[in-house]
């Protein structure tokens, strides 16, 4: 397999590390006592147990501990599998922090358990997804991508990831199913258009959608012009999204509706794209 990047989370300089720690430290102690209580009590459940371990792995994080305290963090974490062996959120939250201290292999092996326990969670397959993308192996990337795009199908995040993935590794991933890059590309296209649609206000989801169209072979320039439309509606780009609504209304043959466009072009850096712009209104 090829050997993934040594990536570390960046230590998070929080004002009240100090409070952090603590009140991590506090949960961690009343979940020990309810445990001590349990023939009283049902006790914490795995949910409550791993958000006080996170917290307390936020709070490490904040005071840039040292090795000792990683491996106790770790600790932690191995109790929490041992005495939840069926939770994959436990192997999840397992999974991220071995990630996060620089241990990629163990952090995939741990998050593939977690997807032989729950095959339809969509964090654990989109945590898959990266770390194969992380390691170059774009085809397991995309493959896990899309399993979670699949568990999760109103998730707009994982819907733009998968998009992008599709579209920039396009050539490496034909198969029977999509045989050419014209059926990657109509993939790449849908997952954008379901990302834009789920999360309407999001510019970059917006315009990577309306972008698409113009690397799709005999795209639809309707459809094309409604995506620009809309991210001319929720942008500060303006003159970015005018020049491009200007390109889609001359495939349109619109000219009147392209020169109104060009028209509200003001800013000197695209001056010179107006120009020309204007020229092929006038000679196309």
């Amino acid at each position: 397999m090829t050997p993934f990047p040594q990536l570390r989370r960046e230590a998070k300089h929080d004002a009240p590390q100090r409070q952090l720690a603590a009140l991590a430290f506090a949960l961690l102690l009343a979940l020990t006592g309810a445990r001590a209580c349990a023939e009283a009590s049902a006790g914490p459940s795995a949910q409550e147990e791993l958000r006080a371990a996170k917290l307390l792995e936020t709070a490490l994080f904040a005071r840039q501990s040292g090795a000792e305290e990683w491996r106790k963090m770790e600790k932690i974490y191995a109790d929490l599998g041992a005495k939840y062996p069926r939770e994959a959120a436990v192997r999840n939250g397992h999974a991220e922090f071995l990630w996060s201290i620089g241990e990629p292999e163990r952090a995939v092996a741990m998050w593939e358990t977690a997807a032989e326990i729950e095959p339809k969670n969509a964090v654990v397959l989109n945590h898959l997804g990266g770390s194969w993308l992380a390691a170059g192996e774009a085809k397991k990337a995309a493959g896990f991508y899309a399993r979670a795009v699949e568990s999760a199908p109103e998730n707009a995040a994982y819907r733009f990831t998968c998009a992008n993935v599709t579209f920039l590794f396009r050539h490496e991933l034909l198969s029977p199913a999509q045989p050419d890059e014209t059926a990657v590309l109509a993939v790449a296209l849908a997952h954008f258009a379901a990302a834009s649609r789920l999360a309407p206000l999001n510019p970059d989801y917006a315009r990577a959608y309306a972008e698409t169209f113009y690397s799709v072979p005999k795209p639809d320039w309707n459809v094309a012009l409604a995506a620009w439309q809309h991210f001319a509606e929720i942008t500060p780009q303006q003159d970015f999204a005018q020049t491009n609504l200007t390109r889609i209304y001359l495939k349109l043959g619109l000219k009147d509706a392209a020169r109104a466009c060009l028209a509200k072009v003001q800013s000197a850096e695209f001056q010179q794209l107006k120009e020309r712009l204007s020229r092929r209104i006038e000679t196309e």
